[in-house]
């Protein structure tokens, strides 16, 4: 019986170890495994972080280049914008100068008419119809008083003002307006009847004499007693 439970502790002393080291082995394994693991999960969360990063790198880059995309379109369209309206600005400013010319060069053709028909009136023609002799009687203070007058080159430079009569009440002198326009600046110069054709034309009464406009207008003015 002694001998027995004897060998029956050295079974159990023997297989001890055995397991202990077993056991030892499993807990270094186990702890080698985590150790190994551990690592390669590490790896992963910085891969995922980084791949991550990249996307949201690579979403901000789109976003930014549609929003270039987007500016340069309104740019272009607000470049488009501001060309038409200069050109319709441009058409129009043309369009207005035109129509300004055209309404300047109808007022200077009406004015050039008018001009010649006033030239007409108050110059009669050289080859038209002469001077008719007065009749007697007819050249009176008041007939001669406003009636146009002409000078050598048969060109209006004035009304008769006034008429200067002598003691006898005949005819001695005319003071006549030259220049001036309107009335406006008129010189009254005297001349004598020694230097005047006194007729009639179209029923009225027309001065002429042979002086030219400069000389009338050189003359001294005529100053009223």
């Amino acid at each position: 019986m002694k001998h027995l439970m004897l060998s029956t502790s050295l079974i159990v002393a023997t297989a001890v170890p055995a397991f202990a080291g077993t056991e030892t082995e499993a807990s270094g394994s186990a702890e080698a495994e985590v150790q190994l693991e551990t690592p390669a999960a590490d790896a992963s969360g910085e891969a995922n972080v980084s791949g991550e990063a990249q996307a949201d790198t690579d979403t901000m880059e789109q976003e930014a280049e549609e929003l270039a995309n987007e500016a340069e379109a309104e740019a272009e369209e607000l470049a488009n914008e501001a060309e038409a309206g200069a050109a319709e600005l441009a058409d129009e400013a043309e369009a207005g100068a035109a129509e300004v010319e055209q309404e300047a060069s109808e007022l200077a053709t009406e004015t050039e008419n008018a001009a010649e028909s006033m030239s007409d009136a108050v110059n009669p023609d050289a080859d038209g119809p002469a001077m008719e002799a007065l009749a007697e009687g007819e050249m009176t203070t008041e007939a001669l008083t406003g009636a146009w007058t002409y000078d050598s080159n048969d060109e209006h430079i004035g009304e008769v003002s006034q008429v200067i009569v002598n003691t006898s009440g005949s005819v001695e002198a005319v003071i006549i307006d030259v220049g001036g326009f309107l009335g406006i600046g008129e010189k009254p110069v005297e001349l004598t009847m020694g230097d005047l054709d006194i007729g009639k034309m179209d029923g009225d009464i027309r001065v002429k004499t042979h002086l030219t406009r400069e000389e009338l207008e050189a003359l001294p003015e005529y100053q009223s007693e």
